[in-house]
């Protein structure tokens, strides 16, 4: 018998249930899906998958629907998924040995959610892996929560490097199911049932968030101010009420007001990267690239946020690096732009607009030259597989990836190349 139960809660999910669960199939024997009420073909996709596929009426809760498909899992470990996410490959050794020779009760993995501009790549540190036990249960009607359980429970919590892919945050998959609308309803129906300052903060948070691809930004503002309101200034929350202000005033470009909300933010968390990071981003659109130079030089020595719950990936590294690079050509700084493309790609190589850019930077250079300069880099092998995945068509890429393949064949067939 596997140690772990995979479970989902699912309704019209055809588009990704089965790259879901195929997945995290060869890690469980025991798939429970959980349909409120599908009216395409994700019931017939889950079981041809090989899910046990439970039926229930929607009952406007996400807590309760989870916690159904809780009940019925069979193995010590639950893991819970969504259908638009799959465990990545690589990280399915570091799953089954978290369980095998667990160090806690519960694991917080990574969320990385792709965007429709792959340099909004974000992640996320979610609780979605933990023991099978009726005192772990999800609460909460939307944006729901385990964690107050496991506390409860006494249960230990651990960060765990493994990494679901989240689609959800895709615009189309966003229109289709009409799914901010749905979620506003939710969270206007959770804050007027009450409940503890810090759950009424979180709610007031996500109400802000559902709000901005709306443009309701002063709607948005309101919330957010109610939420830092509600809670200690230095709880761990309010990082994310921050920045959450940051983009707001961003959406509205109202960039005098970015600047205060940063600058306020960072006498309270003074290595939190990704306010350092958009302010930034905010002297770049004011034409003030000096000042831009210093602030992602600033992201780069602070790294990767530590201790902080939530963080946009990359803001510490490969995306400051990138940035500087964009910000070095502004000031004509060629060989520094250069420079910094190439660190870029060296740290990130799966980042792809930092390669369309570079491809676009060197446009009138020699392939073979382009060659050259990336092998200091990378390996040709690195090159040629990255460059093989990539979107689009790129000449200059592809010039490239045919010179890696060159390469390549000649360490394995020697005698074919010479002759």
């Amino acid at each position: 018998m596997s140690e772990i139960s995979v479970a989902l809660i699912v309704r019209n999910e055809e588009r990704f249930i089965t790259q879901c669960l195929q997945s995290v199939r060869d890690i469980t024997d025991d798939m429970v899906v959980v349909d409120t009420g599908s009216e395409d073909a994700t019931i017939q996709l889950a079981q041809r998958a090989g899910a046990r596929v439970i039926c229930r009426p929607w009952p406007r809760d996400f807590a309760r629907a989870r916690n159904w498909a809780l009940e019925e899992a069979k193995n010590p470990w639950i893991l819970m998924i969504d259908a638009d996410e799959v465990l990545l490959a690589d990280d399915k050794d570091k799953l089954i040995k978290a369980v095998k020779e667990p160090t806690a009760d519960a694991y917080n993995l990574r969320i990385v959610s792709l965007t429709d501009r792959a340099e909004d790549l974000g992640e996320a540190r979610v609780t979605r892996l933990f023991r099978n036990s009726p005192l772990v249960r999800w609460e909460g009607r939307v944006h729901e929560q385990i964690i107050p359980s496991i506390s409860r429970a006494g249960m230990i919590l651990e960060p765990l490097d493994v990494r679901l892919m989240h689609y959800g945050y895709l615009n189309a998959v966003m229109v289709d199911r009409k799914k901010l609308e749905r979620n506003l309803d939710l969270l206007d129906q959770s804050l007027t049932e009450g409940g503890q300052a810090d759950w009424k903060a979180y709610l007031y948070w996500q109400r802000a968030q559902t709000l901005i691809p709306l443009e309701r930004h002063d709607e948005a503002i309101k919330d957010v101010q109610k939420a830092m309101d509600l809670i200690h200034p230095m709880a761990p929350l309010q990082p994310l009420f921050w920045m959450t202000l940051v983009k707001i005033y961003m959406a509205k470009r109202d960039l005098r007001k970015v600047h205060q909300t940063v600058r306020a933010a960072l006498i309270l968390f003074p290595d939190y990267t990704d306010l350092v990071y958009w302010e930034g981003l905010v002297f770049v659109d004011e034409g003030l690239s000096d000042k831009a130079e210093e602030c992602f030089k600033k992201s780069i020595a602070l790294g990767t946020p530590k201790g902080y719950l939530q963080s946009e990936l990359g803001v510490g590294t490969f995306k400051a690096l990138w940035q500087l690079a964009r910000v070095s050509r502004l000031q004509e700084k060629m060989t520094l732009a250069e420079a910094y493309y190439l660190k870029t790609i060296q740290l990130k190589p799966a980042f792809y607009p930092a390669w369309e850019e570079y491809f676009d930077f060197v446009f009138h250079t020699e392939p073979s030259i382009v060659y050259q300069r990336l092998t200091m880099v990378l390996s040709p092998q690195t090159i040629f597989e990255t460059l093989s995945t990539f979107p689009g068509n790129n000449p200059l890429g592809d010039s490239v990836r045919r010179l890696c393949e060159k390469s390549l064949n000649a360490l394995l067939y020697p005698l074919n190349v010479r002759s």
